[in-house]
């Protein structure tokens, strides 16, 4: 498997802008923090040095999120080239409900989705840190567990969007399809459940509702059929867990629109309370001829091994 995407080019200006500045203040705020001769900070008169009684001393965390921070830290996701886009592309649509065309990852992948869009460590029951936990230790054993990636299963949502590699977005009225290359798999999100019934059974990406909010789809994905990794470190989401996305086309300052997708995670069983990771995806009209995928390199090949070098995973 490879890694791949880019940062946003919006954000490089205003990191850089603020680079420039922190560099320009550093002299000053540097001079000003030496306090006086011999070192010694003069304090006024009854007062002790540290923080007063009280002060927050920065997030406490919990048993459980103490065990995910002790994790071996997770790999450093790569930006890969990619073709540039063509000066005669055909851009997005203007309306801002037309989410059609083809979209890849334009971000480094994130191996392990441990915090969330603020920055704050993601929830966890104690469930789900063992989970987790056991997941990230077997894979530095070097016995990784069997996942539905491996043996040539759609993943999920989260993490079929999330790989290097691009999808398309088709759409009518009453429903959605999100057609990867990868896998050749296939989301199915249906806004008009009543006139188009979801399947009967449930599916390996789950049934998926959607409706519009202004300029936003907002789509629940549930009833998995079976627990989902949602990365390639095993970042657990249960059988019987939801996903919240909100997908919107962005505009980048008069530049090509690129999609943003805001998953909320709400599993009761692995986390305290819902939470919420953001992707971007850039637009790709010229990678909308998907090329061979074949995933009998890892299953099925007799050259290579069958269950592709992984064991299975204790059940709870």
């Amino acid at each position: 498997m490879t890694t791949r995407f880019p940062l946003p080019v919006t954000m490089r200006g205003p990191i850089a802008a603020a680079t420039a500045l922190m560099l320009a203040v550093t002299p000053a705020s540097a001079h000003a923090q030496q306090g006086p001769p011999g070192g010694q900070m003069q304090l006024p008169p009854g007062a002790s040095g540290g923080p007063p009684p009280g002060a927050p001393t920065g997030p406490v965390l919990t048993e459980a999120q103490k065990i995910v921070a002790a994790l071996p830290p997770p790999g450093p996701g790569l930006i890969p080239p990619r073709p540039p886009l063509p000066a005669d592309a055909v851009m997005p649509s203007a309306d801002p409900r037309d989410l059609q065309g083809t979209w890849v990852n334009n971000q480094p992948l994130q191996f392990r989705s441990q915090r969330d869009m603020y920055g704050a460590l993601a929830p966890y029951t104690m469930a789900g840190a063992k989970v987790l936990s056991r997941r990230v230790m077997s894979l530095k054993a070097g016995k990784p567990f069997i996942n539905a990636s491996a043996i040539c299963r759609p993943p999920g949502p989260q993490w079929q969007r999330d790989l290097n590699f691009p999808f398309s977005i088709v759409q009518d009225k009453d429903h959605v399809e999100v057609l990867f290359e990868e896998y050749h798999g296939r989301w199915y999100i249906s806004l008009d459940p009543q006139g188009v019934p979801l399947p009967t059974q449930k599916q390996y990406m789950g049934r998926s509702v959607g409706h519009w909010d202004g300029g936003t789809l907002v789509v629940e994905t549930t009833d998995f059929k079976q627990p989902i990794w949602l990365d390639v470190d095993g970042t657990p989401l249960s059988a019987n867990g939801k996903l919240i996305q909100r997908m919107r086309k962005v505009s980048d300052a008069g530049r090509v629109p690129f999609l943003e997708v805001v998953t909320t995670i709400v599993d009761p069983t692995y986390y305290t309370a819902p939470w919420s990771i953001v992707r971007t995806f850039g637009w790709a009209p010229h990678q909308a001829v998907f090329a061979e995928y074949n995933c009998e390199e890892q299953v099925g090949d007799p050259s290579v091994s069958a269950d592709a070098g992984l064991v299975p995973e204790p059940q709870d």
